[in-house]
């Protein structure tokens, strides 16, 4: 069974102590990964494990949390970044919730990347959390680079088809297990089967059983199981959907 999960900080220092093993195991089970970036530094680091390892991509781009120290070299230098082999533009967009970075250094920062994105031809791996989905949708609609993935779906974003129509994927992480979530669960429903993603956000939204441990890639096989049960199908179809999809979204060979 083949799996990708689409959204993962294997660079992060939780993974520290046992990360090439880590790896190791994920080529031996077939798992593919887009490591996503969250500011320069593990940009390059992105980089560096998809240079390492022919089952790992990088993504390149600004958090919002780190949005109030993005300027004109900031972008300079994500830009050559995204030269260097990265299969997307992000993690970026709009953090209302933690609001760790003043909202209008937010806005333009994001914007910033969408356009880099354009620029670039590559998709782009949004954030959203917190008050903020009637700005994102705004800008959205203002500079729309034509495909991308909202990451960590869930309830708070609303209706899917907002951001559907604007042609992005669906990424459905860890919760979607959670005993609680029947609502998440639900909401499977009204995304289209060629528009949804699985992904982790390892090390953070570990799945059930899981739950106040660690993350990795190896459990997206769990959000897959759960996704496969509430939409009737086969687990293995679920996993060659997910996984062609990210081949399609991210042009990587299947």
């Amino acid at each position: 069974m083949r799996l990708f999960d689409t959204h993962a900080h294997l660079d992060f220092p939780q993974f520290d102590p046992d990360r090439n093993r880590l790896i190791e195991k994920l080529a031996r089970q077939g798992i593919r990964v887009v490591n996503v970036g969250v500011d320069l530094d593990t940009s390059r680091a992105s980089l560096g494990l998809a240079r390492k390892h022919h089952h790992i991509y990088a993504a390149c781009g600004v958090h919002p949390h780190e949005a109030k120290d993005f300027s004109e070299d900031t972008l300079r230098k994500l830009a050559a970044l995204l030269d260097q082999g990265a299969v997307a533009v992000g993690e970026c967009g709009l953090d209302y919730y933690r609001d760790l970075s003043p909202r209008d250094d937010q806005r333009r920062a994001f914007r910033a990347q969408l356009e880099l994105a354009k620029e670039k031809g590559l998709p782009v791996i949004v954030h959203l959390r917190g008050e903020a989905r009637d700005e994102l949708l705004e800008i959205l609609h203002e500079v729309n680079p034509g495909r991308g993935v909202i990451h960590a779906f869930s309830t708070v974003h609303g209706p899917p088809r907002d951001f559907l129509d604007l042609g992005f994927h669906i990424g459905i992480g860890g919760p979607v297990t959670y005993r609680k979530n029947a609502a998440l669960r639900a909401l499977l429903r009204e995304i289209p089967l060629e528009r949804l993603l699985v992904e982790t956000d390892s090390p953070y939204l570990p799945p059930e059983p899981h739950r106040g441990k660690r993350n990795d890639p190896a459990k997206v096989r769990l959000m897959v199981e759960r996704i496969a049960g509430v939409l009737r199908l086969p687990p293995r179809d679920v996993a060659e959907l997910t996984f062609r999809n990210a081949c399609a979204l991210f042009r990587i060979g299947a």
